[in-house]
């Protein structure tokens, strides 16, 4: 082997043994070269998403709920700023910390900080915000603002609050907000943006909503790693609510609701030619705003758990016996179907028996009103004689009457209103299991048994009377002109003789102006000329030889007390229909309310 040929050979050894020796590192080189070009050529828009959505939030705008004003105006419901303290689930590595720090420093139970960070976390996106303390009082906001860079994913957010001004005035027309439940997106998937949004749970909040609510903006931001506002690099703006005026008067709403002083019941005012809705009342009531904003959670479930259902609005949805308030109605179903005339009179010794029954059917005075013709019967309430037109009457000659008078069904005043209860020989065998007898018949005469009306239907019966026989349908929001406005014509009772209707108004007069009315003790004659009805609902049977004394005195076991009216007569600016629960007198406690409220409201028109 000649030199040069060694040489080679030696350099070749050597290049051998140095790739031998490099080969692990020229591996590690090729494997980090590779993964960088993964990373940034192959996966780079991968990757830059998911740093993006590290750094850029899109924080919905929620937009300004309209306004409620009454039909002149007065301001019922705005929004008012409160400071709430808002998390991000994104940004908090270590959420029992974070929530004992914020329980420490806000004065707040941990349990409760617990319970309100579980439920909101499952209903939205880790990098979206919810609040976990509403309300923030002054000394809550200097120390949230003094921690705000030392607890990561908190921060305070100025927010509207809904308040309704006249509290428990008008909670039942107005209803409350609140947050959205995770049933209500599952009916409703337009709700999922607007997470932080109350929406309305009850009344005009509720029926209106939609145009309450408005439609959010969106607004994006870059945030730092802690969760902390950067810069706002886009905003698109939130269409706000519109505002919306009812037909409600405050001022009367406000006279009337201090007259019921506490007691349970109900009452509905409207306009007889326009079916416009003045005031509507449920007693008791409660503070909306309790429920507008819930702070105090052990105050919320006291509100529900009340034996008084102060929540539950009785004007439209309690259902009722009608009692005497229903027979001026029964009274001409007996006249149109010729089973009696108006002159004839029939002798009221306080008993009525049906043949083959010894049990006798009582009046409500104990020897009766002696011999009673239909004016005298509607004055005084005479139970015997309404015993006897509608045994003659049959169900079959009742019930077409009252139904064409709206007995039975909602008025569509609202979504939520009841539909009383119009029973008939079906219903009976259907909900009882049993066959209908004479003795129903009886009781539908005087507004008893098995008859339910709500204090709605009450007010549009006697808007009927007032109208000889146009029924228009009722309404919550005023219109734009007054002026012009043409009611919806609801129902049109045609009676076959037109006399009728005035004379069953003379009736009706006479039960305040007639020294025999039942309601002659509210007759003024420096008021308006009122037509109306007294009412005494039974609501617990008393059998022979048990003395009513005894009964009532049990609180919760005394009659109801009724009353509708409207006036003045010559032209009815209102009728009005009154409910007081275990009242007893519908004279008494209930026709004094029905004439303060035409008296009020005649007075507002006349000034007009």
């Amino acid at each position: 082997m000649n030199k040069f040929t060694r040489e080679r050979f030696k350099t070749g050894e050597e290049y051998s043994r140095a790739l031998f020796f490099l080969s692990p590192f020229i591996f590690l080189f090729s494997v980090s070269l590779f993964q960088v070009l993964n990373l940034t050529l192959f996966q780079g828009n991968k990757y830059q998403t998911i740093a993006e959505s590290n750094r850029i939030y899109q924080k919905p705008i929620n937009p300004v709920r309209g306004f409620i004003y009454d039909r002149k105006g007065t301001l019922l419901v705005e929004n008012i700023v409160q400071r709430d303290l808002y998390v991000t689930p994104a940004y908090i590595e270590d959420y029992p910390t974070t929530l004992l720090q914020l329980s420490n420093l806000l004065n707040v139970p941990y349990e409760l900080l617990e319970e309100n960070f579980a439920r909101s976390k499952k209903k939205i996106n880790k990098f979206d915000s919810f609040p976990l303390v509403k309300a923030l009082n002054e000394e809550q906001i200097a120390k949230a603002k003094v921690n705000l860079d030392l607890i990561p994913g908190i921060e305070v957010k100025a927010t509207l609050k809904r308040y309704a001004l006249h509290k428990e005035t008008l909670a039942h027309i107005l209803g409350y907000v609140g947050d959205i439940s995770s049933d209500e997106i599952k009916r409703d998937k337009l709700l999922v943006e607007l997470q932080n949004t109350q929406i309305g749970k009850t009344g005009i909040e509720k029926e209106y909503d939609l145009i309450l609510r408005g439609k959010p903006g969106i607004q994006t931001q870059e945030r730092d790693v802690k969760g902390k506002l950067v810069r706002v690099l886009d905003t698109q703006g939130a269409e706000d609510g519109q505002d919306i005026f009812l037909t409600i008067d405050q001022k009367l709403q406000d006279h009337l609701f201090k007259l019921f002083e506490n007691r349970r019941g109900a009452l509905v005012a409207l306009e007889p030619k326009t079916g416009l809705v003045r005031a509507l009342i449920s007693s008791p009531s409660f503070n909306p705003n309790i429920l507008n904003s819930i702070v105090d959670v052990d105050e919320v479930e006291s509100l529900f758990s009340n034996k008084e259902s102060p929540i539950f609005n009785r004007a439209i949805s309690g259902q009722y016996p009608p009692a005497s308030t229903l027979k001026p109605f029964v009274g001409l179903a007996a006249i149109e179907n010729k089973v009696i005339s108006w002159d004839k009179k029939i002798k009221d010794d306080g008993k009525f028996y049906v043949e083959g029954d010894p049990r006798p059917y009582r009046g409500w005075k104990e020897n009766g009103h002696g011999r009673v013709d239909m004016r005298k019967a509607i004055a005084e309430s005479s139970d015997v004689y309404f015993y006897t037109i509608a045994f003659d009457l049959t169900l079959s000659g009742i019930r077409p009457m009252l139904d064409s008078f709206g007995f039975g069904r909602k008025t569509g005043l609202t979504d939520f209103e009841a539909n009383g209860l119009l029973p008939d020989k079906k219903w009976k065998l259907g909900y009882k299991g049993d066959f209908w007898f004479k003795g129903d018949t009886i009781n539908l005469g005087i507004g008893q048994g098995y008859i339910l009306a709500t204090p709605i239907q009450l007010a549009m019966a006697y808007s009927g009377l007032a109208n000889r026989g146009v029924i228009y349908q009722p309404q919550l929001i005023q219109p734009e002109d007054e002026a012009s406005y043409k009611p919806k014509k609801l129902a049109e009772i045609k009676l076959s003789d037109t006399n009728s209707w005035e004379k069953m108004e003379r009736a009706l007069i006479d039960v305040i102006s007639a020294r025999n009315g039942t309601a002659h003790k509210v007759f003024d004659t420096n008021s308006a000329v009122i037509a109306g009805k007294t009412g005494t609902a039974q609501i617990k049977s008393i059998l022979p030889g048990k003395e009513y004394d005894a009964i009532r005195e049990n609180p919760a076991l005394r009659d109801h007390a009724l009353f509708v009216g409207y006036g003045p007569v010559k032209d009815p600016k209102l009728v009005v229909a009154v409910i007081i629960e275990n009242g007893e007198s519908g004279s008494e406690v209930a026709a004094p309310i029905v004439k303060s409220a035409i008296n009020f409201y005649t007075r507002v028109s006349n000034a007009e």
